[in-house]
């Protein structure tokens, strides 16, 4: 055992010189026998060597070679790439390695000593020089998720057998539920993608200019000092806070999303910011007959050009998370970019982040139905159901509706009491809870100030009292804007001694990128046709074709055509009927993403026309 022991750490030392390393220690003490096997190792009926845990066998007691040759079989060769949760002595992942050189394998390990045994037993030589092979190795959950999602395939086929894993069921538990949140992530990403991203280029089209106009919140890094921030969202919960808002203002700085600013206006505070970035016509309305003199709008360009109108002390930007904004702010200068985690409270939250604040305090970021109320009292979701309520459709079937559309579940808060949730609050709960943690890394903490939102691993609860017995930091918050204002004006000093180019500059240079993008694609079209029409120039087509690759690849303006590109999943659609003859289907597929290439650029021509 000692020979394949050997063998296959220095293998293993070759390839991932940094993972062994790491565990240099640990691979001494096992090549030493200064270290107890985790598992009994004893030889199967057919004399290879087999692994029993806890009286469990980890593989067959027969033939293991022909359990893993049974898997390597049932293998879906659609799937990508295959991930094991722990794996035994590793007949798995060294059977379907010898068949299938182009797959990625992926092993999750937590406890090396487990991966240490299974080298002791069996030549691994196969896995260790697959060209494409990762071991997560001692790594925490979220990183083995992240791992995961960057092998960048939904193509995915898990092996997690119970009796190999038993050592760490809640570890791997773990791991598949961040790996499901994640995915889940990405799929209301798509679907958002597919629903809004016209809606998206023609806002970010109709509000280019004021990326040149106004200022960005790079300039309020880091500058909190010790200054609180405090994040008002509209949870129910947020009610109990109100009335001490007034003197929480004083020692703090408030940051409002734009769901909360209603409430926060009739308890007589404006917030020192409002947060508005999503760029549906429905969130504008959230300001709808209201004004906020003293306060400072946070948005970014591709809001509801309505939301420009607002009457408040000024607007500022955050970096646009849309490709068409990315292309002006990289040659006119960043705005500060903002996490985004699918509600406006992770970006009011990261925004406080972002202003450096060592402590920030939610209130009202509820994530949950506290009392069976979905948002706090005069919110615009309540006023809605409100007005748009009948004797068939009333205020409280709309409250019912917004409880139990997406997959209602009971969770507890702060206290320990049970509250109602749904499926889109948890992937939410997780953002906050992967994201504080990264913040604690900095020395930024975060407190909720209501105990009866939906309690977050990480977030303790503080009273709002406790808040309001600090003492004053009116002299702080002055010096917080001024210092901000003193940056602001350097930063346009700097941007005018560069001789930066002007916004009539830059937008010219867009035009002929998507211009020049079109005529490309429209050339692809044409001789995908020709190739069709007469097979014979097909070779030297293709050498063409992949000219043009060639030259979309570096078009500058590509990535603004991909905002309103089909998705994979359109895409898929859009290509179910094409014949099935793969030199056909191969011309045909082409010049089908050629046309959508096409009446992408041609949609942003039209927009910035208009």
């Amino acid at each position: 055992m000692n020979s394949y022991l050997n063998k296959n750490i220095s293998l293993f030392s070759q390839r991932f010189p940094a993972l062994a390393q790491h565990f240099h220690a640990e691979f001494e003490t096992f090549r030493k026998k200064e270290c107890a096997l985790p598992f009994t190792i004893q030889c199967a009926k057919n004399g290879s060597p087999t692994a029993l845990e806890n009286g469990k066998p980890l593989h067959s007691l027969y033939n293991p070679e022909r359990e893993a040759a049974q898997l390597v079989s049932s293998f879906d060769k659609k799937n990508e790439a295959a991930v094991f949760f722990s794996c035994g002595l590793g007949y798995a992942p060294c059977a379907l390695a010898a068949a299938n050189a182009r797959l990625t394998l992926m092993i999750v390990e937590p406890d090396v000593r487990y991966l240490l045994a299974a080298f002791s037993a069996l030549d691994w030589e196969t896995v260790l020089l697959h060209p494409h092979v990762i071991f997560a190795l001692g790594a925490k959950a979220q990183d083995c998720a992240a791992l995961v999602e960057r092998l960048g395939t939904k193509n995915i086929q898990y092996y997690r057998t119970a009796t190999q894993s038993a050592h760490a069921d809640a570890f791997f538990d773990e791991v598949a539920q961040q790996i499901s949140q994640r995915n889940q992530k990405a799929e209301i990403n798509t679907n958002t993608l597919e629903k809004f991203a016209h809606l998206w280029l023609s806002n970010s089209c109709r509000n280019l200019h004021y990326i040149a106009e106004l200022d960005g919140i790079e300039k309020y890094r880091g500058l909190s000092g010790t200054l609180p921030f405090v994040v008002l969202a509209a949870g129910p919960s947020l009610q109990r806070v109100l009335p001490a808002l007034g003197e929480i203002k004083k020692r703090s700085i408030i940051v409002c999303v734009d769901t909360a600013l209603h409430a926060c206006l009739a308890a007589g505070v404006e917030p020192d910011f409002l947060v508005l970035v999503d760029p549906q016509y429905v969130c504008a309305r959230h300001l709808d007959f209201l004004s906020a003199p003293s306060s400072i709008l946070i948005t970014e360009s591709a809001v509801w050009p309505s939301v420009f109108r607002f009457k408040c002390k000024r607007i500022e930007l955050c970096s646009s998370m849309f490709p068409i904004g990315q292309f002006f702010e990289k040659r006119l200068g960043q705005k500060g970019a903002l996490g985004a985690g699918g509600s406006v409270t992770t970006t009011a939250w990261d925004f406080a982040r972002h202003c450096g604040a060592t402590r920030i305090y939610l209130a009202g970021m509820d994530l949950g139905f506290p009392g069976k109320q979905t948002h706090i009292k005069g919110s615009q979701f309540e006023e809605r159901a409100h007005r748009l309520s009948g004797r068939l459709c009333t205020a409280e079937q709309d409250n019912v509706k917004a409880l139990l559309s997406a997959s209602p579940a009971s969770a507890t808060d702060y206290t320990g009491s049970p509250i109602l949730t749904d499926r889109r609050m948890a992937l939410f709960s997780w953002w906050f809870e992967t994201n504080c943690a990264a913040a604690r890394q900095n020395g930024q903490e975060t407190f909720s100030l209501t105990a009866e939102s939906l309690a977050i691993t990480g977030i303790k609860v503080e009273p709002p009292e406790s808040l309001c017995m600090e003492p004053e930091r009116i002299a702080e918050r002055k010096h917080f804007f001024a210092e901000a204002e003193k940056r602001s004006s350097d930063m346009r000093a700097s941007k005018k001694a560069d001789g930066a180019p002007s916004f009539l500059e830059i937008k010219e240079q867009f035009v002929q990128s998507l211009q020049s993008l079109s005529h490309t694609a429209k050339r692809g079209i044409s001789l995908c046709t020709a190739a069709l029409s007469n097979r014979s120039k097909a070779p030297a087509i293709i050498s063409q074709l992949s000219e043009l690759d060639r030259s979309i690849l570096n078009s500058s303006g590509k990535d603004a055509a991909a905002l309103v590109f089909p998705t994979e999943r359109q895409l898929e659609a859009l290509s179910k009927d094409l014949p099935s003859d793969p030199h056909i289907h191969s011309l045909m597929y082409s010049r089908l993403i050629y046309q959508e290439l096409q009446k992408a650029a041609n949609a942003y021509l039209e927009a910035l026309d208009s």
